[in-house]
C-alpha cells in the first residue's frame, strides 16, 4: 500500500468513532439505589418513556454520528493526494463541527436529573464507562478530523518559493 496519500493520524478519527459506536452498548448509568445498569442503547430504547427528562436520545445520536464520522473520515484517511485537499479539509470541518456539538449535548446530558418515585438522581453522579468512552471518542474525532487541514496546510507551506 501507497503511504503517500495515507494520513496515519487521520486514522485517530476512525479509532474515535468506534470508541463512540462500542461506547452506546456499554453501560451509561449504574446506580445502588435501584441495584440496576443501564446501558446507552437501553438508556434510548427501553428508559425513554420512564425517565423523565430530556436528550435520551444521546445515545441514537452517538450511533449515527459515529457511523457517520466513520464514513466521512476515510477519505481525508485513505485520500489525501492532491487533488483531495480541499474535499478532505472541508470532510474534517464538518466533523469537528458536529464533534463538538455532540460534545455539548453531551454535557447538557450531564447536568440532568431523573426522578424516579420520591427520588431526584443526579445524572453525572452515576455515569459509567460507556458514557465517558464515547466523550473520549469524539475528542479522538475532533483530533482526526483537523489532521487534514495540519498535514495539507504543512505540504501547502514547505513547497519552495519561485525566485
Amino acid at each position: 500500500m501507497d503511504t503517500k496519500n495515507l494520513n496515519l493520524l487521520g486514522i485517530i478519527s476512525l479509532v474515535g468513532a468506534l470508541a463512540v459506536i462500542g461506547g452506546v452498548f456499554m453501560t451509561w448509568l449504574a446506580t445502588d439505589l435501584l441495584e440496576y445498569t443501564i446501558t446507552g442503547w437501553e438508556l434510548y430504547t427501553e428508559w425513554t418513556d420512564i425517565i423523565d427528562t430530556k436528550y435520551t436520545f444521546l445515545p441514537l445520536a452517538d450511533l449515527i454520528f459515529g457511523i457517520a464520522v466513520m464514513m466521512l473520515m476515510i477519505m481525508p484517511t485513505f485520500c489525501n493526494g492532491d487533488r483531495f485537499k480541499k474535499t478532505n479539509n472541508i470532510l474534517g470541518l464538518i466533523t469537528v463541527v458536529v464533534a463538538i456539538v455532540m460534545m455539548v449535548i453531551s454535557a447538557l446530558f450531564i447536568v440532568k436529573d431523573i426522578d424516579i418515585l420520591w427520588f431526584t438522581i443526579h445524572i453525572g453522579n452515576h455515569l459509567k464507562m460507556g458514557f465517558w468512552m464515547t466523550l473520549i471518542g469524539m475528542v479522538l474525532i475532533i483530533v482526526g478530523g483537523f489532521m487534514p487541514l495540519v498535514k495539507n496546510r504543512l505540504t501547502i507551506t514547505i513547497k519552495p518559493k519561485d525566485e
